[in-house]
């Protein structure tokens, strides 16, 4: 998760005026306040993510969350690659918002609000403060990579290789949930806390 929220997340302003959402004349310095003034609205539905979270993940479950968030910051990103092949179209700016809209509600309604709590009902009494030690430690892996290969990445190879990296690293990430995320305890009756 921590690559592709960082790798998008710290460079969102960037990516904006890589792929043009604001073109404006009259130099670097307007086109950089424009797209920053978009990424401030863009990243208000990290916080409506989260608010999201507070009731999605109780009622669906931590699994299920993940699992759909994942999908939908892939979404996104899938949103973002299309939105470059309308850059002369009117449909331009509006898949563009659209795709990073939806990957950072879905990122923080789901896996940036499950992440925190799964290793610890994953894994048995004795092994869960290991676990979620582990777990940290690499996510901060994940997000080292994001912030300072992401940015080589897209130099070397352009925003399209970057974007599709970040949906197929998204992909992996539902793949692996569904493969390892086991039974969400949420979702389990409580006789089943007694055995």
């Amino acid at each position: 998760m921590d690559i592709a929220t960082y790798g998008v997340g710290l460079f969102t302003p960037v990516i904006l005026g890589a792929i043009s959402a604001y073109p404006q004349p009259g130099g670097l310095i307007p086109q950089d306040f424009t797209a920053a003034r978009g990424s401030a609205v863009i990243d208000l539905f990290l916080l409506v993510g989260f608010l999201a979270g507070i009731w999605a993940v109780p009622q669906f479950g931590r699994i299920r969350m993940q699992i759909i968030g994942f999908g939908g910051m892939a979404a996104g990103m899938l949103l973002l690659l299309v939105a470059g092949h309308f850059s002369n179209s009117s449909l331009h700016i509006p898949l563009v918002f659209a795709g990073f809209i939806l990957f950072n509600f879905l990122m923080n309604a789901g896996p940036n609000s499950t992440t925190f709590t799964l290793a610890p009902i994953l894994f048995p009494t004795q092994l869960r403060a290991t676990a979620s030690g582990f777990a940290a430690s690499v996510a901060k892996l994940g997000a080292t990579f994001g912030v300072f290969v992401l940015p080589i990445l897209k130099a070397k190879f352009g925003v399209s290789a970057v974007l599709s990296m970040v949906a197929a690293v998204s992909v992996l990430a539902v793949m692996v949930t569904v493969v390892y995320g086991g039974e969400d305890t949420e979702q389990l009756p409580a006789e089943s806390f007694r055995q």
